[in-house]
Protein backbone atom coordinates (compact mmCIF):
# COMPACT_ATOMS: atom_id res chain seq x y z
CA UNK A 1 0.00 0.00 0.00
CA UNK A 2 1.32 3.33 -1.04
CA UNK A 3 -0.11 6.18 1.12
CA UNK A 4 1.44 9.48 1.23
CA UNK A 5 1.30 11.30 5.06
CA UNK A 6 2.96 14.84 5.71
CA UNK A 7 4.85 14.61 9.22
CA UNK A 8 6.10 17.54 11.06
CA UNK A 9 9.10 16.97 12.40
CA UNK A 10 11.85 18.92 14.08
CA UNK A 11 15.64 18.08 13.60
CA UNK A 12 17.66 18.57 16.35
CA UNK A 13 21.20 17.36 16.93
CA UNK A 14 21.56 14.68 14.71
CA UNK A 15 17.88 13.36 15.43
CA UNK A 16 14.42 14.25 13.76
CA UNK A 17 11.54 14.29 15.81
CA UNK A 18 8.13 13.84 15.13
CA UNK A 19 5.68 16.28 16.14
CA UNK A 20 3.15 13.52 17.22
CA UNK A 21 3.68 10.00 17.26
CA UNK A 22 3.82 7.67 14.32
CA UNK A 23 1.67 4.95 14.02
CA UNK A 24 3.97 2.41 11.73
CA UNK A 25 4.81 -1.28 11.52
CA UNK A 26 7.82 -2.70 12.52
CA UNK A 27 10.40 -2.13 9.73
CA UNK A 28 8.16 0.09 7.60
CA UNK A 29 10.41 2.00 5.37
CA UNK A 30 9.44 5.91 4.89
CA UNK A 31 10.66 8.16 2.48
CA UNK A 32 11.86 11.65 4.08
CA UNK A 33 10.93 15.05 2.03
CA UNK A 34 12.93 17.93 4.02
CA UNK A 35 11.10 21.35 3.70
CA UNK A 36 13.50 23.68 5.39
CA UNK A 37 11.67 26.43 6.98
CA UNK A 38 14.00 28.82 9.80
CA UNK A 39 11.12 28.91 12.51
CA UNK A 40 10.58 32.35 14.30
CA UNK A 41 9.37 33.20 17.41
CA UNK A 42 5.74 33.84 15.59
CA UNK A 43 4.05 30.86 14.50
CA UNK A 44 2.82 31.93 10.72
CA UNK A 45 5.85 33.37 9.99
CA UNK A 46 9.12 31.46 8.59
CA UNK A 47 12.49 32.78 7.01
CA UNK A 48 13.32 29.80 4.44
CA UNK A 49 16.29 29.85 2.15
CA UNK A 50 15.31 30.48 -1.81
CA UNK A 51 11.82 31.64 -0.58
CA UNK A 52 11.67 35.57 -0.16
CA UNK A 53 15.33 36.01 -0.43
CA UNK A 54 15.45 33.97 2.91
CA UNK A 55 13.98 37.14 4.75
CA UNK A 56 10.41 37.30 7.04
CA UNK A 57 7.55 35.43 4.79
CA UNK A 58 3.59 34.05 5.77
CA UNK A 59 4.30 30.60 6.07
CA UNK A 60 3.15 28.20 2.88
CA UNK A 61 2.88 31.49 1.04
CA UNK A 62 5.39 33.53 -0.61
CA UNK A 63 3.84 36.76 0.66
CA UNK A 64 6.83 38.88 2.35
CA UNK A 65 5.54 40.37 5.68
CA UNK A 66 7.10 43.33 4.46
CA UNK A 67 4.85 43.93 1.79
CA UNK A 68 1.91 43.47 4.22
CA UNK A 69 3.24 46.10 6.61
CA UNK A 70 3.69 48.42 3.45
CA UNK A 71 0.47 47.92 2.55
CA UNK A 72 -0.50 48.73 6.50
CA UNK A 73 1.47 51.33 6.45
CA UNK A 74 -0.17 53.51 3.56
CA UNK A 75 -3.64 53.00 5.30
CA UNK A 76 -4.87 50.06 3.93
CA UNK A 77 -7.26 48.22 6.35
CA UNK A 78 -6.69 44.41 7.39
CA UNK A 79 -9.87 43.89 5.20
CA UNK A 80 -8.44 45.20 2.14
CA UNK A 81 -5.02 43.86 2.61
CA UNK A 82 -6.55 40.39 3.08
CA UNK A 83 -8.75 41.03 -0.42
CA UNK A 84 -6.33 41.52 -2.12
CA UNK A 85 -4.29 38.26 -0.31
CA UNK A 86 -6.30 35.24 -1.02
CA UNK A 87 -5.76 32.59 0.85
CA UNK A 88 -4.33 34.81 3.42
CA UNK A 89 -5.66 34.34 7.06
CA UNK A 90 -6.76 36.88 9.37
CA UNK A 91 -4.54 35.21 12.02
CA UNK A 92 -1.55 35.22 9.22
CA UNK A 93 -2.24 39.02 8.25
CA UNK A 94 -2.40 40.04 12.47
CA UNK A 95 1.11 37.49 13.13
CA UNK A 96 2.71 39.43 10.76
CA UNK A 97 2.07 42.63 11.64
CA UNK A 98 3.09 41.39 15.38
CA UNK A 99 6.47 40.54 13.45
CA UNK A 100 7.12 43.74 12.07
CA UNK A 101 6.08 45.67 15.60
CA UNK A 102 8.71 42.90 17.34
CA UNK A 103 11.14 43.29 14.40
CA UNK A 104 10.70 46.92 13.66
CA UNK A 105 14.40 47.17 12.82
CA UNK A 106 15.08 44.47 10.52
CA UNK A 107 11.31 45.06 8.27
CA UNK A 108 12.41 48.59 7.82
CA UNK A 109 15.43 47.72 6.55
CA UNK A 110 13.92 45.43 4.08
CA UNK A 111 11.18 47.82 3.10
CA UNK A 112 14.23 51.00 2.52
CA UNK A 113 16.15 48.68 0.52
CA UNK A 114 12.84 48.21 -1.98
CA UNK A 115 12.69 52.39 -2.35
CA UNK A 116 13.51 53.77 -5.81
CA UNK A 117 16.56 55.98 -4.67
CA UNK A 118 17.99 53.00 -3.40
CA UNK A 119 17.62 50.44 -5.98
CA UNK A 120 19.10 53.23 -8.30
CA UNK A 121 21.82 53.92 -6.55
CA UNK A 122 22.31 50.02 -6.18
CA UNK A 123 22.21 49.68 -10.08
CA UNK A 124 23.89 52.79 -10.74
CA UNK A 125 20.93 54.11 -12.70
CA UNK A 126 19.42 57.49 -12.80
CA UNK A 127 15.86 58.11 -14.44
CA UNK A 128 15.44 61.01 -16.91
CA UNK A 129 12.09 63.28 -17.50
CA UNK A 130 10.55 61.04 -19.40
CA UNK A 131 11.11 57.98 -16.78
CA UNK A 132 13.45 56.52 -18.92
CA UNK A 133 16.42 54.81 -17.30
CA UNK A 134 19.79 55.71 -18.03
CA UNK A 135 23.32 54.28 -16.49
CA UNK A 136 24.41 57.31 -14.08
CA UNK A 137 27.94 57.18 -15.40
CA UNK A 138 26.73 57.97 -18.63
CA UNK A 139 25.47 61.18 -17.38
CA UNK A 140 28.38 61.78 -15.29
CA UNK A 141 30.89 61.94 -18.52
CA UNK A 142 29.20 64.86 -19.92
Amino acid sequence: MNTSTIVQATYENGVLRPAHPLDLAEQQVVQVQLDIQTTTDHPHITCTPGICGGRPAVRGTRIPVKVLVKYHQMGYTLAEILSGHTGLTPAQLHDALSYYYDHQAEIEADIEADELTVLLDHFDLEIDEASVFHSAQRHSHR
